[in-house]
Order: C-alpha cells, then structure tokens, then sequence
C-alpha cells in the first residue's frame, strides 16, 4: 500500500504535539522523505519505519527546522548497533545541497556520519523534472525562501508539497487542480489560505508548518462561499493518506 504521512507539522517553535516539517512518502517499496526537521527521526519509528529503510531524501531548503534531524539520521546509519546503514542515501536539494552535506561531515568527521560501505549520494536540483528511484519528481521554486516544492503524479492523482513558502501567483500555479497538497500555513493568513484554495480548487489541502492554531470549520466556511469545491484540513503529526 502506497501512503503519505505528515511526520512533523510544526516550525521552529518546540511543542509537544507537532515535530518540525517533514512528509514520508511511501510509494509501493520506495520510502522518500521529504523534509527533515527537528523530531523526525523519532517519529519514523512511530510510523512504523527505521531510518535504514529511508534511502532518499528531498529538502525544500536549508532552514533549520527543515534539516536539522539530517544529523541524527546519518549519524544512526553510521555507528547505530542494532540497526546500521548498508545501502547508499541520497539526498535532494536546491544549490548548496552539497555543500552543507560537505560541511557537516567536516564538522563532525568522515566516519561520524557515514561509513565505507556506503555512500552519501548527493543530487543538486534546480527546477524541472528528476527522478527519484525510477519515480518522476518535478521541482519548482517558491520565492521566498529558495523553497522547492515538491510535485508527482501516483496512480492518476496529482500531489504537491511546499515546505516553506507564501502566497504568490508561483504557488498557485504549483498547486493548482492537484488532487492532494500539503501547504505551509504558517506564513500566509487565515484570508491567503482561502485565497489559494479558491484560485487553486485543489481537491484536497492539507494546512501545515502551523505556527498558530487554524479552525477548519471557519476556512471551510470562507472558502465554500466563495466557490471552492474541495476540502481543508489543519493536518497533524502522523495523519496520514492513502495513495
């Protein structure tokens, strides 16, 4: 069974109920995460997945509360003792993907967060269509982080994630008839959620990245009346979609 779970909902701020961002794909026997904020290793574990088992990586961009487990994650696969890394990982990313995964294996030393017997595949993306173990990705730039979000197409259904980003005609173009999209909410207000669900009618959208506490019922109101089909949900760590 193909999925999609929210493994972190939240930002930078640290709360109890919500773990910075981060979306687990699974896609038949492909895991892809997509995000790596604070607490998201743990909630892999929750989810019913060891880290070994996560062989791709996307980042949207380099804030921290999207990045910052990559250190406990590589660091597991590389000196955990009941469950170390034997295959390669690869991770996706705007320009500089490289270089802060160079850095961080300068900070922390070539066998603290990766070992002989596998590599760090690195992939640098730019926009466009790419390929993630043999399924078609495409990237697009949503100012004004240097965000990339995250589109593919999965059995006749159009997904999208934004990871960070606000509310633009780029964004809407992103995100515009797809069947099921995660967005960032907490940048943009109650009104710009509204205004992208009727400018984009996808079907389905999902509000994360919650900074402040959003009430479906009231978004729903709003956007009904001004003619959008679909359906608003304020996601939450763990929920999860089938595909």
């Amino acid at each position: 069974m193909s999925m999609l779970t929210l493994l972190g909902t939240g930002t930078c701020q640290l709360e109890y109920e919500r773990r910075a961002s981060s979306v687990l794909l699974e896609l038949d026997t492909t895991c892809i995460l997509f995000d790596c904020g604070h607490g998201v290793v743990q909630r892999l574990l929750e989810a019913g997945v060891r880290h070994y088992q996560i062989e791709h990586i996307v980042l949207s961009h380099f804030h921290p509360d999207h990045v910052s487990d990559l250190v406990p994650f590589l660091q597991a696969g590389a000196w955990s003792q009941r469950d170390p890394r034997s295959t390669d990982v690869h991770l996706y990313g705007p320009p500089g993907v490289r270089q802060l995964v160079d850095g961080l294996i300068q900070l922390y030393g070539e066998r603290s967060l990766r070992q002989p017997t596998y590599a760090i595949q690195v992939h640098e993306i730019t926009e466009g269509c790419y390929t993630v173990a043999s399924h078609q990705f495409e990237a697009a730039s949503l100012p004004p982080a240097g965000n990339h979000g995250l589109r593919f197409t999965w059995h006749d259904k159009t997904y999208a994630l934004t990871g960070d980003s606000y509310f633009h005609e780029q964004e809407i173009a992103f995100l515009k008839d797809v069947d099921l999209a995660v967005i960032d909410s907490g940048h943009i207000s109650d009104a710009q959620i509204v205004d992208l669900a009727v400018s984009t009618q996808a079907r389905t959208i999902v509000c994360s990245h919650l900074y402040r506490e959003l009430h479906a019922a009231h978004l729903q109101a709003e956007a009904r009346q001004r003619g959008y089909q679909g359906t608003l949900l304020i996601g939450h760590d763990l929920m999860s979609f089938v595909l």
